[in-house]
């Protein structure tokens, strides 16, 4: 096992729960209860936060452990490949028309999921989701190790939030207040009964941009958030720094980004395609794990080791970085940015 210590930040190669265990070393993973965020957004292979990486954390830590993540029509077509069908002016569309173009610029103007709610699309969504958690080896993994699934959607679309004037007091108290005061009921009781537990953005290690505080941005509740993206990604560089204001006020949020079992490596003659990263390949036993108590100084390094960026990392990870940094979240540092170029070369694009 190798591994370094860059200011705040831990790099380091794992290949088993063992070797995680002895990296894990910070006292915010002796909370009593660590709640996970993982990267659920698609389905596609190498591209999603996996029950084999969970599985190394739950071996590797005593704590209690939720995994909480949000409904995502990207990942929720697992019983009706193309999803439900509904009505929008006379045309006959689906799920899949709401992930691109059209039917993403409609969210636009309709960012009520209340049509959703209420015309049977919440009832499949559930049994969507619960078919990814069985297909994928969450459903035994949860029970193996006794963790519990907190599904932000279904929470908050059940009213079972906490008060949001709570919620507004401890933001109001470390930042600027968030642009979207609706944003205050974001929060589920279930996850607020566990106020300053430790609380794991786990990003996915992925060949294109997408790190550990535009994980955080998967904890708004809309299954597709072209509203919060905002037209030309107008919109999200303050979404996602809000929602991390809201939970870095909650909880002690630790960025992990990590790609411990498979990962996708560019390849323009690769076997997989994926909708951003175009074509790859995959790379079994990768072992990648990097961490850090300050997000900013996590994800502005990561974008310094990254080769292949995508023609978005401007908008969602340049511009919320910069953002979140003047917003008191954390703090680049450039000295130890060249230090994790120098000692760490091509680590995050090679095995």
């Amino acid at each position: 096992m190798e591994s370094h210590v860059i200011g705040g930040m831990t790099f380091a190669r794992v290949g088993n729960s063992a070797e995680l265990k002895q990296v894990l070393k910070d006292p915010w993973f002796e909370s009593e209860t660590i709640i996970f965020k993982p990267n659920w957004v698609t389905t596609e292979p190498a591209g999603f936060t996996s029950s084999d990486t969970l599985r190394m954390f739950a071996e590797a830590l005593d704590s209690h452990i939720i995994v909480t993540e949000s409904l995502h029509l990207g990942r929720s077509m697992n019983l009706l490949k193309k999803g439900m069908n509904f009505n929008v002016g006379g045309k006959v569309v689906n799920w899949d028309w709401l992930l691109r173009g059209e039917g993403w610029r409609w969210l636009y103007d309709n960012p009520d999921w209340r049509w959703f709610r209420e015309e049977g699309h919440w009832d499949q969504i559930l049994k969507e989701d619960k078919k990814f958690l069985d297909l994928y080896g969450f459903t035994d993994l949860f029970q193996d190790y006794d963790i519990e699934y907190v599904n932000v959607t279904d929470e908050l679309w059940n009213n079972r939030i906490a008060d949001p004037t709570e919620v507004k007091k401890h933001v109001e108290s470390r930042y600027n207040p968030v642009h979207i005061e609706k944003m205050y009921e974001f929060v589920p009781s279930r996850l607020y009964e566990h106020k300053g537990a430790t609380f794991i953005s786990l990003a996915r290690l992925k060949q294109y941009a997408t790190f550990t505080l535009k994980n955080m941005f998967g904890l708004i509740p809309d299954p597709m958030r072209p509203w919060w993206h905002g037209p030309k990604n107008s919109r999200i560089a303050t979404s996602i720094v809000d929602i991390n204001k809201i939970y870095h006020s909650l909880f002690n949020v630790y960025g992990i980004c990590a790609s411990l079992k498979k990962t996708a490596v560019t390849d323009s003659e690769g076997e997989y395609k994926a909708e951003y990263m175009g074509r790859y390949d995959i790379i079994d036993g990768f072992g990648f794990i990097a961490m850090s108590r300050d997000l900013v100084s996590l994800d502005s390094t990561f974008l310094a080791l990254s080769k292949e960026i995508a023609e978005i990392a401007e908008s969602v990870n340049v511009k919320p970085i910069e953002l979140a940094e003047k917003e008191g979240l954390g703090k680049e540092n450039i000295e130890e940015i060249q230090t994790a170029k120098r000692i760490l070369g091509h680590w995050v694009t090679k095995p």
